[in-house]
């Protein structure tokens, strides 16, 4: 009895062996269509490691195929969706130390300027940005919007928009730097 249960065991353990060898090629490059080759071998790596954890799909050989596809896509719809709210939490982040760091190059010593009129200062210094790069500027880090989503709403590249950031911060970073050392200088 035991031996006709090791021997069950083992021809499914091969069936699905045999299984992974002829879907996973195939699966990879049906994920490939929606995540990067490493991410599609490990998607498609936990769809099967499911599949053998249940192994209910196993006695559904009919439907197996179309398990699998569906399986790897709603695996990469998932990781998708993740990856996206990832992004725009760092997204946020990233604005937010980047607004902190003109509050730092407009920010000397304490008693000379209040936070507002720090901010002042920033905002006097966005109105001098040429108009595009102003636009692109609030749009990214006071509106929060992905360099993609503000490329499409100006009919710009990408790209553009990402060298106009570029600029608005370096002309930022320049005309607030000077305020700071001229001030910090001055209290010496």
């Amino acid at each position: 009895m035991r031996e006709r249960v090791i021997l069950e065991e083992n021809k499914e353990l091969l069936e699905f062996k045999e299984l992974y060898k002829n879907m996973a090629p195939n699966l990879i490059f049906y994920a490939g269509k929606f995540v990067d080759k490493a991410t599609a071998e490990d998607l498609v790596q936990d769809v099967f490691l499911r599949l053998w954890q249940k192994r209910t799909p196993l006695f559904l050989k009919e439907g197996l195929k179309t398990y699998l596809y569906r399986s790897i896509q709603h695996a990469c719809l998932d990781y998708l969706k993740h990856q996206e709210v990832e992004d725009a939490y760092c997204q946020a982040i990233i604005n937010r130390i980047k607004m902190e760091e003109l509050d730092y190059y407009s920010h000397d010593i304490p008693s000379v300027f209040e936070e507002d009129e720090r901010l002042i200062r920033i905002y006097e210094e966005l109105e001098k940005l040429p108009q595009t790069c102003r636009t692109i500027f609030v749009m990214s880090y006071l509106e929060e919007r992905k360099a993609a989503d503000i490329a499409h709403l100006m009919n710009i590249s990408k790209r553009t928009v990402e060298a106009q950031l570029y600029k608005a911060l370096k002309i930022l970073k320049r005309n607030l730097l000077p305020l700071h050392i001229l001030l910090f200088t001055c209290y010496l």
